[in-house]
């Protein structure tokens, strides 16, 4: 059987990428590289270099295709239209193109941002779901993850895990119930989403993956604190809020546009979904 995966470059995706060709009912696991090269070697891997903004091409992909693995996206773009392209456009024309193979089964990285009101990326993300959902397939899981952390990335969580390391710092942000956390170790999302993928499951999914409690602003940036013994400064939201809007209006965007949107608007969950499979034990935000 063949899977296809996108996404693989990254370091999450790079995980979970391990997963499927670890998987003994694969004999071929391509995977669509971007601009990015694939990390690993395999004697199952297959690359193909697709762009997810131009027409998708996959007749090199002998038919049947058995399972797609999506987590190719957008996540912090400059421009709006760019979240759009991909995340949307790009994940159409994806499913359009397996399903001219014979796909009936397709696993979707999503967001627990995904609703309406929370910025472009969300939107876009929440867009792509509807499209998938409209399609009759064996199986399709969606899984939203909250913050994951835990991957030495160069924004959100693990941002500021990276400043109160150096410079011993971080924002304490406090002044809004809408800024809400559930973060989830990296390894846990790998685990959870090499489950779901072992699992097989028949029907449509839909999957909130949050870490073990929602956490406030000030709740993240005390335990962040504590940690690496770095200075709390509290930051009152609403004051930055206006602040990063008036350098927006400038021109000068300290944080991705739709930032603020993404950060303040409604999350499909607070909780894990209640499934077998996501009741698990996981690693308590910086407590482990």
């Amino acid at each position: 059987m063949r899977a296809l995966f996108t996404g693989g470059s990254s370091q999450l995706g790079t995980r979970v990428l391990q997963c499927v060709l670890d998987d003994e009912q694969y004999d071929e696991v391509w995977c669509i590289k971007h601009e990015r090269a694939v990390p690993l070697r395999h004697p199952k891997l297959r690359v193909l270099e697709r762009d997810l903004n131009e027409a998708l091409d996959l007749r090199e992909i002998p038919a049947p295709l058995t399972q797609v693995v999506h987590f190719a996206a957008a996540t912090h773009a400059r421009l709006e239209r760019n979240y759009w392209e991909v995340n949307l456009e790009g994940t159409v024309k994806l499913m359009e193109a397996v399903r001219s193979l014979g796909c009936r089964r397709f696993f979707y990285a999503s967001t627990r941002c995904a609703t309406e009101g929370s910025g472009a990326y969300a939107e876009s993300k929440l867009a792509a779901e509807q499209e998938l959902k409209k399609v009759d397939w064996e199986s399709l899981v969606i899984v939203r993850p909250a913050e994951i952390y835990g991957l030495d990335a160069q924004e959100g969580i693990d941002r500021m895990l990276q400043v109160a390391a150096r410079f011993h710092f971080v924002p304490l942000l406090w002044g809004s119930r809408k800024v809400q956390f559930a973060p989830i170790h990296a390894d846990d999302f790998v685990a959870i989403a090499c489950a779901l993928l072992s699992e097989k499951r028949s029907g449509v999914h839909t999957l909130d993956v949050c870490g073990p409690e929602p956490l406030s602003g000030i709740a993240v940036g005390s335990r962040i604190a504590r940690y690496y013994r770095a200075l709390p400064i509290p930051m009152w939201w609403p004051a930055v809020r206006l602040l990063l809007l008036g350098f927006q209006s400038l021109g000068i965007s300290p944080v991705t546009p739709d930032q603020i949107k993404r950060l303040e608007g409604e999350k499909t969950a607070l909780v894990s979904s209640a499934d077998g499979t996501l009741n698990r034990s996981m690693k308590r935000f910086l407590l482990d």
